[in-house]
Parts: structure tokens; sequence; C-alpha cells
């Protein structure tokens, strides 16, 4: 059935489509700029019909927040913090994302939230490796 325009413009069924039913909104609201935008690409992906560019601006919000967030020590230089409701959301999402590359964004999103910080960076740069080697099975 087909949405209305007021449906389609507050609650569109392609925000719903992750395995979690969870909408990225509620969880990219409380999240900083990078690390919201990376959650919502991760999430949606595949609803635009453009996975392959969505997945490399994923990888390309993981490296802007990396390069303007993270200090020399690896902690970031604002406070991350979420209450644990966001994060129960968030390991919801990681528990049910089928795709191995994009939990592992989810993990690093979350691990960096944490701990406010990297607390291991190689992982985070694999991660994105990962990410990028996924995008090019894509179209």
């Amino acid at each position: 059935m087909a949405q209305t325009l007021e449906e389609e413009v507050n609650t569109p069924s392609h925000y719903r489509s992750h395995e979690s039913g969870i909408e990225a909104i509620d969880i990219t609201r409380y999240l900083i700029g990078d690390l919201s935008n990376a959650w919502k690409y991760a999430m949606r992906y595949e609803d635009k019909n453009t996975p392959k560019k969505d997945i490399l601006k994923l990888c390309w919000y993981l490296n802007d927040f990396h390069t303007n967030f993270i200090d020399d020590n690896n902690e970031c230089i604002v406070n991350l913090s979420v209450s644990d409701v966001v994060q129960k959301r968030m390991l919801k999402v990681i528990e049910t994302e089928p795709v191995y590359a994009i939990k592992q964004a989810f993990i690093q999103i979350l691990n960096v939230i944490r701990e406010n910080g990297l607390l291991v960076p190689a992982d985070w740069f694999t991660t994105i490796d990962h990410l990028k080697a996924y995008a090019e099975t894509l179209n």
C-alpha cells in the first residue's frame, strides 16, 4: 500500500528497512555529525539504489571523523557519550547486521563512543579497508 505524502515525509518506509527494525534517526540524532552520517550511510546504503557510492561516503565520514576529532593520543577531542538506551539500540543494529564490513563499521563507531577515542587505531583503518573492498563488489 502506498504511503500518504505526510507518511513519506515523516516516516518513510525505507527508513525502517534495516533488519533491526530500528530507524536510523533513533540513533543518529544523538551522535556527532560525522559519526551520525556514517551510521546513517551504514544503515541505509541499499535504500537509494547507489550502494557503492553510499559505502564510499560512509568511509569518507569515518576518515573525516578521524582527521578532525581524534588527537595524537587517539582520544576524541569532544565528548561522545550517549545514553545506555541509545547504546542498546546500537547493539541491536549490530546484532542484526548481516554484512561483515558494515557490522565492523557499527562496532567501531560504538567503541569510539564508549572509549571516547580509538583503543586500536589499526582496527579503525582495517574496517575502512574492508568497507572499500565491499563497495567494489557493489554497483
